[in-house]
């Protein structure tokens, strides 16, 4: 397992040695300059994942090498995020109607956050200058969807877990899942829990293993569906 993890650390880093992160950016800039026939929410949904996941590997990279000033909690919290990412980068790589899933569930987050603030807004007697401008968030986000073809914005959202599942590899995702989120929230074990520095820096050194892994694997099917979208035009 150590040996595997060590791979995927190289792996990682020679993803930005090798040039083939500058090749994707400028595969993604293509397509942002000519979508090639292909829709631009699908593009867009690509690249935002791209942009995701780099941007967490480079904070992960940073938090791994300020061992000194950071707690596990942080390097766990950062793979937690690149494992979702992974997921999410496999399944709308999968297909373009995942993707559309993916891009639709937006709105759908968007839409249930208003829900909760307006349900607690209502419970705690907020006046309508505070109630207002969530309602009328809500009808801005229900008319952007209808003007972008998605018909209704009602019912649940995707799960990662169970986009996970639907890639093949929801026993996987599950027990990382858990493993890291033990650690990036101040749960009872982690608060009560005396860990000494050895074991800080064995459990910082399996996150980052872990992290790399994750990245690795979003970047791989990024790489591959949006390789396909700039050389196959429809």
């Amino acid at each position: 397992m150590e040996e595997e993890l060590a791979r995927y650390i190289k792996q990682a880093v020679e993803i930005n040695s090798s040039g083939r992160c500058d090749s994707l950016n400028q595969k993604i800039c293509l397509l942002a300059d000519n979508h090639n026939g292909h829709e631009n929410w699908q593009v867009k949904v690509l690249a935002d994942l791209c942009f995701r996941n780099f941007s967490e590997y480079r904070a992960l990279n940073k938090a791994y090498e300020a061992q000194a000033d950071s707690e596990p909690s942080l390097l766990a919290w950062r793979a937690r995020n690149l494992l979702e990412i992974s997921v999410w980068s496999s399944y709308c790589a999968r297909s373009k109607e995942n993707a559309r899933v993916f891009y639709e569930d937006a709105g759908r987050d968007a839409v249930d956050l208003c829900k909760v603030l307006s349900e607690w807004g209502k419970a705690t007697s907020q006046e309508n200058d505070w109630l207002d401008p969530i309602e009328e968030a809500k009808l801005e986000i229900s008319q952007r969807a209808t003007a972008e073809g998605i018909g209704s914005l009602d019912g649940p959202y995707k799960q990662v877990r169970k986009a996970a599942s639907a890639c093949g590899f929801g026993d996987h995702f599950n027990v990382h899942n858990k493993l890291l989120s033990k650690y990036a929230h101040p749960t009872a074990m982690l608060v009560v829990a005396s860990l000494d520095q050895e074991k800080q820096i064995l459990l910082k050194d399996m996150f980052y293993s872990f992290g790399c892994m994750y990245f690795v694997g979003a970047f791989t099917p990024l790489e591959r569906v949006l390789t396909a979208l700039v050389e196959c035009p429809v």
